[in-house]
């Protein structure tokens, strides 16, 4: 069940999004074992993961938060491109939370009442044990110093992109789990013809299933590319 909290904020989340379908390359098995680990402890901690790039790191926090919740934990995923605008005391309370992920923090750089609310809230978690999970580019963030002094002193994981032999067994996972029938051949027109990150191939192949699904048809190579020309 989506949290009070979060429904009030109108976030959605991908309720599909899983740890269990989230395709995990070679060069993050060690990060996400370590995510898996911490859910399943239950303990308080506080974790920074720096995405490198687009690979996943959205979907990834949403998908921890629909785990944890799964376990009658209480979660709430904030993307920050979407609250940034809106006044920083959504995040009072927040630390009552048991999981509580914030993703784009390195968005709030400069905006002296955010970052006060989040060194806030670092503090609030740190003292009632709760989870913590921000994400997005350490490098970028720019805020005031003991903002970033406290971010450094957290785990730091970071996440890798997908190594291109391993794009097409990820593109083909996230057409299994979006319950999507593409062929091979199509699937690599679509890789070869768009931006070969994971999130840029999730979103397309996302906008292929409503599209298939609208116009109750299967999926092939005209709607690949005026799926691809729209985007």
């Amino acid at each position: 069940m989506p949290n009070p909290r979060q429904l009030a904020l109108q976030i959605q989340i991908n309720e599909r999004a899983s740890l269990n379908n989230f395709f995990v390359s070679k060069n993050n098995n060690k990060t996400i074992q370590i995510l898996k680990d911490l859910l399943n402890s239950n303990n308080g901690a506080q974790i920074f993961i720096d995405d490198l790039g687009s690979n996943g790191k959205s979907y990834l926090l949403q998908a921890i938060c629909n785990d944890f919740s799964n376990s009658n934990n209480s979660s709430i995923y904030i993307p920050m491109h979407e609250v940034i605008n809106l006044d920083p005391s959504i995040l009072e309370g927040v630390g009552e939370l048991n999981l509580i992920c914030i993703d784009d923090v390195d968005l709030i750089s400069k905006r002296r009442e955010w970052e006060i609310a989040l060194f806030n809230l670092i503090n609030e978690c740190y003292e009632k044990e709760c989870l913590l999970l921000l994400s997005g580019s350490i490098n970028k963030l720019e805020a005031i110093p003991d903002l970033v002094s406290r971010i450094k002193k957290m785990e730091i994981l970071r996440l890798e992109a997908i190594n291109d032999d391993e794009l097409l067994e990820a593109t083909q996972a996230i057409s299994k789990n979006l319950n999507i029938k593409i062929s091979d051949k199509n699937l690599n027109y679509l890789m070869n013809n768009s931006r070969r990150d994971i999130k840029t191939i999730f979103r397309t192949l996302s906008q292929l299933e409503k599209e298939s699904l609208e116009r109750k048809k299967s999926i092939g190579l005209n709607l690949i590319k005026e799926v691809i020309r729209s985007s």
